[in-house]
């Protein structure tokens, strides 16, 4: 579980709202609320004919959230599933894509149109899970080519209290890397993707890493730090020296493609496990902690 949502102390679990911390730099971007309705909540993929569901009638709340950045669904829903868990939901649903039937599941749902909500039918995941057989909910999480989206429907008691819906500490506070090096001195190039106990970036080319460059280029008085990190697999003494490796990778790459850039702009470092976003109790997590950090650093007078 993220470490951003760590700190909820939960009340009796039959009195207190739902608390969900959207991870990742989700933000709430529309919400709606019915009076008594009854929700379809599924409970078992597309048969062929039908998707195997059952109804719940109360008060229904529609919430859509989305990041500037794009995120893996199965990653996302690593993080927000473990918060419903630990306040009494049982899973009832957990289906990616072509498993849960593709076309004819998703479009048994009541999915907001965009820009409220936006779905690649072949890069979804669906979660839907219930408590006391008088709550229920389903969020829907996909993602488009540079924006993450979730959908989380959910029905309770009427009268029972509203959920109460934040965003976790994200990986950035505008998801714009000249935004965000402006105001808070910091961006986490969340697009690059390391291997365990690998420093070799996938890619050739990184959306992350063509910002920064043309950031560099356009403010070429500006030095950065890359700060590289690595999940909690392995030594101490391993993870440090694997950490700024990362680091160097990655300074390797963008002054390949920016030959413009002064090298001595660009220092690196590694900080190991000590900094993570995520739990490192999870694959997913671990794959959000392995990764590499802009930081400014002031200019010399």
């Amino acid at each position: 579980m993220l470490r951003s949502f760590a700190f909820l102390f939960l009340l009796p679990l039959s009195a207190q709202a739902l608390e969900l911390a959207m991870p990742l730099g989700l933000v709430q971007s529309s919400e709606s609320e019915q009076g008594l309705a009854t929700l379809t909540l599924p409970t078992g993929v597309w048969d062929g004919s039908e998707v195997p569901s059952i109804s719940l009638t109360g008060q229904i709340t529609t919430a859509t959230f989305h990041a500037p950045e794009s995120r893996k669904p199965n990653v996302v829903a690593a993080a927000i599933w473990p918060q419903l868990e630990a306040q009494g939901y049982e899973l009832a649903l957990h289906c990616a894509d072509q498993t849960c039937g593709g076309y004819e599941f998703r479009f048994t749902l009541p999915v907001l149109p965009p820009p409220h909500m936006f779905v690649d039918l072949g890069d979804y995941v669906f979660l839907s899970g219930q408590k006391n057989n008088t709550h229920g909910l389903w969020i829907l999480i996909s993602r488009s080519l540079s924006q993450t989206h979730v959908q989380l429907t959910q029905v309770r008691p009427s009268g029972a209290p509203k959920s109460q819906l934040s965003s976790a500490l994200p990986t950035s506070t505008s998801g714009f890397l000249e935004t965000d090096l402006n105001t808070t001195g910091r961006y986490v190039l969340s697009d690059l993707t390391f291997d365990a106990g690998s420093a070799r970036l996938d890619k050739a080319s990184f959306a992350s890493l063509q910002a920064l460059g043309a950031y560099l280029t356009r403010h070429s008085d500006q030095s950065i730090a890359l700060i590289g990190h690595t999940d909690s697999s392995g030594s101490h003494e391993a993870n440090l020296e694997l950490s700024k490796q990362r680091a160097e990778a990655v300074r390797s790459m963008l002054l390949r493609q920016f030959p413009q850039i002064s090298q001595t702009r660009i220092s690196c470092e590694g900080i190991g496990y000590f900094a993570p976003l995520a739990s490192n109790a999870t694959p997913e997590g671990r794959e959000i902690n392995r990764r590499v950090e802009v930081i400014l650093v002031p200019a010399r007078p």
